[in-house]
């Protein structure tokens, strides 16, 4: 590690910090390595510099000694030319030789590495210079011994001069022997050395190739880094520029100079970013600078500058400054920010839009408050409205909310209060009418509608509209009296259309049932083309009653539709079947055509769908003359399981001129409504047709040429279903079954029950009367009846409270199982429904068909019959 500054920053050593290093301690490593050379080297040079001379010395020495002894044994020979002064001087200059020996030892006997040795070689020495002082004293003494010692000193001399060459071998080979020592000690550190050196080299090496591959991966990674940030700097949006502080020109810049600006990095860099700025419009802003703890500091700023494309754009500027290459740079960010400031623009522009319709808007409040946890409320945004409608300032307003609050209605205000909750639990959007006191204390209606959203602090803002409904709501209670009033009116409508419907069928039923039995009479032949006449009159007469009750009801609303399974082609052929004698009487051809992907049954109002039919299929049998009437049935459309049928009716009547083909669907409308007119009719049909087809799902169309025909199409939506369950065969069906039977018939209008009686006698029955249901009640307890005919409008006890007092058992000796049949001019939509609801078992409708009345009572009298044997 080392510092980067005085502030004591410390940065890692990097590749090339980290070889040289390596380079530092082998430099180092080097020069300890010779010097530890230089120090063997002069210390092995100080030894062999050393001992040689002494050696030499030692080998001069032992010269002296031998020339000595062979002067002194040469002169005792008797050679006389040998002087023993001679001698003498060899044995002192000897003697010298090892004091100087000795002298040179002690003056090197400090050095640690020779002081162990030398003090054993200087004991050496010390006893060969005594022994070479005494060799001399035995020379001098031989010299001068008689004759008898000489023989003496001669071996005294020859032992002497032997220990001195011992003591010379033993010095040769202790010198010899320590210069050994030092070669070996010399040879073992030089293979040390040479060991280290070589350890040294090869760590050097490996730390070499280490740091080589160090560097070569961190040059590497410092490659892919720059790189990668390179990549970074040039993928950011912003325009980065990198500019010499002192200079002011551009160092650098990422790419989105041509992406955002259009200009080449080539022609920024050396530039001054001044030269794309504009002057400002107005005075510069002001920039901001912030300064960070650590001493940055960054200054923000916005700028307009043109691009290369000539645009004029707006630039927010942060600019950060640091050291980078050893120069003082900053760094630009620019940011382009005209469509923030357009949006910014527009939303200021929305905004005191809004406020503004929020201070116009007639009538009407704008707010948003607050409902804090602790259920205190306060506004946080009013409309001048509330000036207009509480007569209360909006600074007073956001200071004091009750002063609007309390304004409002106390019950008014608990459901306000109660909504507030409920939206606080659900964020449930409040929707509450209140009344509240204006400023000219008026109560006045207020719609308050607000949608709530939670708040970080645990409360509920509630952004709302306060609308003046009072106006609104007089129109309300206005609406609401005229639809009592209509109701009210549809109610007497149909009441009256009930009663009509009552007192017309009543009569119609003893005309009609005293026809019915005059035509079982004996008669004529004119007779009883009369009867028939009068029969064919009434019924006709009651078919346009039922025509009226069903436009009635359709235009009430009240026309409820069954979805039954039917078989299409059996509903077709009975509506020809019935029109089929009209067809042979005016000899036309009628023909029928259903397309074979017609289903066999579908899901519908059957009976409707017949009255449609009757109506269309009846109108052409009644306008054409003479020709043919056509009826297909073909598959409009198929979409899973709902389909569409389509109805054709061709004939070659009279015609419908064009433009009286929309009016004959109006109600009470016919195509020719003069005095004088050819064809009768309520002019009802088509208007109840074309309402049915429309109830159907389907519409209505009509093809028309005066005296070329007419063809009137029409779809209704239904569904394929399967057959429908067998109906088990009942006595209901069974025509003209006399078994004999007791019917006591109930019945107020004298005409309608004798007619019932004698209709009943007719047809085998043993039938009896009463005026009404209290009458009734007495005769069912006196005596024993299989059927009863109930009539519903009577004085004092009617039908339905009979038969509930029948079934309920009240009085003793009444079977309150007895069968039970409706027989009644109420013959609207529901009535059937109602009466077997209250215990009738079934249901005539006035005026009576004698076949259908003895059918209905044959399935009575079964029935009883079938109770009595299971008692």
């Amino acid at each position: 590690m080392r510092r980067e500054s005085e502030k004591g920053r410390w940065i890692g050593f990097g590749s090339r910090g980290w070889i040289d290093l390596h380079l530092y301690a082998m430099a180092s490593v080097a020069i300890l390595s010779g010097a530890l050379l230089w120090w063997t080297n002069a210390s092995w040079r100080d030894n062999f510099a050393f001992y040689p001379p002494i050696i030499e010395k030692l080998r001069q020495t032992r010269a002296d000694i031998v020339r000595g002894y062979l002067a002194v044994e040469r002169h005792l020979a008797g050679e006389r030319d040998i002087r023993l002064a001679d001698a003498d001087a060899f044995f002192e200059q000897a003697a010298r030789s090892v004091a100087d020996i000795q002298a040179q030892l002690r003056s090197v006997s400090t050095m640690s590495e020779l002081s162990d040795n030398l003090s054993k070689l200087e004991l050496r020495l010390g006893d060969y210079h005594q022994e070479i002082l005494r060799f001399g004293a035995l020379s001098q003494d031989s010299l001068k011994a008689v004759a008898t010692r000489k023989s003496y000193f001669g071996v005294e001399r020859q032992a002497s001069y032997a220990i001195m060459e011992k003591l010379a071998d033993a010095i040769d080979a202790m010198l010899g022997r320590r210069i050994a020592n030092v070669a070996r000690q010399q040879n073992r550190l030089n293979q040390v050395l040479f060991f280290v050196w070589l350890s040294f080299l090869a760590f050097l090496g490996i730390s070499l190739a280490l740091a080589g591959a160090r560097r070569r991966k961190a040059e590497k990674a410092l490659t892919e880094s720059e790189g990668k940030y390179r990549l970074l700097f040039d993928q950011v949006m912003d325009v980065i520029l990198l500019v010499d502080e002192e200079t002011g020109r551009i160092l650098d810049c990422n790419q989105a100079v041509a992406t955002e600006w259009g200009y080449d990095r080539e022609e920024l860099i050396g530039r001054e970013p001044s030269r794309l700025r504009l002057p400002p419009r107005r005075a510069s802003p002001v920039a901001t600078e912030i300064r960070y703890a650590d001493g940055r500091r960054v200054v923000m700023r916005e700028t307009r500058l043109v691009t290369h494309f000539g645009e004029v754009r707006n630039a927010s500027v942060r600019t950060g400054f640091f050291t980078f290459g050893g120069r003082q740079v900053r760094l630009e960010i620019f940011r382009d920010v005209t469509e923030r400031n357009k949006d910014e623009t527009a939303l200021k522009e929305r905004a005191a839009m809004l406020r503004g319709l929020g201070d116009n808007l007639p009538d009407g409040v704008i707010y948003k408050y607050e409902l804090l946890a602790d259920r205190t409320r306060r506004f946080l945004y009013v409309s001048q409205g509330v000036e207009r409608l509480f007569h209360v300032t909006v600074p007073d307003a956001l200071a004091d909310a009750s002063s609007v609050l309390s304004r409002i209605e106390p019950e008014g205000l608990d459901a306000l209060r109660q909504a507030e909750m409920r939206a606080m639990d659900s964020l449930a959007v409040i929707d509450v009418q209140a009344r509240f006191t204006d400023g000219q204390g008026t109560l006045r209606w207020g719609q308050f509608r607000a949608a709530p959203r939670r708040t970080a602090a645990g409360g509920v803002l509630f952004d709302g509209l306060l609308f003046d409904v009072t106006g609104q709501k007089r129109t309300e209670d206005s609406l609401r009296l005229a639809k009592s009033e209509a109701e009210a009116a549809s109610l007497a409508k149909s009441e009256f259309l009930a009663n009509i419907s009552h007192e017309v069928r009543t009569p119609l039923n003893g005309v009609l049932g005293m026809l019915q039995l005059l035509e079982t009479s004996r008669l004529s032949a004119e007779d009883a083309e009369h009867v028939a006449t009068a029969l064919a009159c009434g019924r006709g007469l009651v078919r346009v009653l039922a025509d009226i009750l069903d436009f009635s009801l359709i235009e009430a609303g009240r026309l409820v539709l069954r979805r039954d399974a039917c078989d299409i082609r059996s509903v077709i052929a009975d509506v020809f079947g019935v029109l089929s004698l009209e067809c042979e009487k005016k000899e036309l051809c009628a023909t029928l055509d259903v397309a074979g992907d017609v289903p066999a049954f579908i899901a519908t109002d059957a009976a409707r769908l017949r009255q449609i039919l009757f109506n269309v299929v009846g109108n052409a049998v009644k306008f054409t003359p003479r020709g043919t009437v056509h009826l297909s049935v073909s598959l409009a459309s198929r979409r899973g399981e709902e389909t569409h049928l389509l109805f054709a009716v061709r004939d070659t009547g009279i015609g419908i001129p064009e433009d009286r083909i929309e009016a004959i669907f109006e109600p009470f409308t016919q195509i020719d409504g003069s005095l004088t007119r050819k064809y009768g009719g309520t002019g009802l049909g088509l208007g109840i047709v074309k309402r049915l087809v429309g109830l159907l799902d389907g519409h209505i169309t009509v093809e028309s040429e005066p005296g070329g025909g007419t063809e009137f199409a029409f779809t209704i939506r239904c569904q394929e279903t399967a057959a429908p369950a067998p109906k088990a065969a009942s006595p209901h069906d069974e025509a003209g079954t006399t078994a004999p039977a007791r019917v006591l018939v109930v019945e107020d209008e004298a005409i309608n029950r004798m007619a019932t009686v004698s209709m009943l006698g007719k047809l085998g029955f043993d039938a009896s009367a009463v005026s009404d249901g209290d009458e009734a009640l007495d005769a069912l307890a006196a005596e024993n009846y299989d059927v009863v005919l109930m009539d519903i409008q009577m004085p004092r006890l009617n039908g339905e409270e009979a038969t509930r007092r029948i079934r309920c058992g009240e009085r003793p000796g009444i079977d309150p199982l007895i069968p039970i049949i409706a027989l009644t001019a109420h013959a609207m939509d529901g009535d059937k429904d109602r009466y077997l609801a209250c215990g009738m078992n079934d249901y005539l409708s006035k005026p009576v068909d004698i076949a259908a009345l003895g059918r209905a009572v044959a399935w009575a009298a079964a029935l009883r019959r079938s109770l009595t044997a299971l008692d």
